[in-house]
């Protein structure tokens, strides 16, 4: 649990869930506590993941767990709808090459189930023109594992807009394909 309330945007230090064996524990300031809609929705989050540790589920397992804020680095390749040259091929986001046809997929989305978040990300890559051929990495992530790299900029505006996707398109080389031999 611990990491848990270290990725946890809602913890609150006098809010606390554990779980030990069949039993789960809720300890609250004597007086009770206020807490925010986002707040409340944290704590019955953690509440429903110890009931179910406390009753052997494995809830990460099952798909029931929100993580705070997820990573995911897909591999993508263009659909190609429209012939070369016509004005209603889609453009790639983020790009200033829209002719690449393969792309690294950077995802960051906040607050949602593995399985959503991968729903999610394969709905955007497809709504702009790509197919996903391979999800690279997937994993829960935390402020500090973008501290000291260029993508800590879209972490912290996922943390506002709950999704953000970065298309690193591969420019395509005019010799690809050409045999010189």
């Amino acid at each position: 649990m611990s990491s848990q309330l270290e990725t946890s945007p809602h913890h609150r230090a006098d809010v606390e869930v554990s779980q030990d064996g069949a039993k789960v524990t809720l300890k609250a300031p004597a007086g009770g506590a206020t807490l925010t809609s986002d707040e409340a929705q944290e704590l019955a989050s953690r509440i429903f993941e110890a009931a179910a540790r406390a009753s052997g589920d494995d809830p990460v397992e099952n798909d029931w767990v929100r993580l705070p804020m997820q990573y995911l680095r897909l591999t993508a390749e263009r659909l190609d709808f429209a012939p070369d040259g016509d004005e209603n091929k889609v453009p790639a986001p983020n790009s200033d090459e829209p002719d690449g046809s393969a792309a690294e997929v950077h995802c960051w989305i906040k607050d949602q189930t593995q399985g959503n978040a991968v729903h999610i990300a394969a709905g955007n890559v497809t709504e702009h023109g790509w197919y996903i051929t391979e999800v690279l990495e997937h994993q829960g992530v935390t402020r500090a594992d973008f501290a000291d790299s260029e993508y800590l900029q879209y972490f912290e505006k996922a943390l506002v807009e709950s999704e953000v996707f970065l298309y690193e398109i591969e420019e395509e080389s005019e010799t690809e394909g050409s045999d010189d031999a």
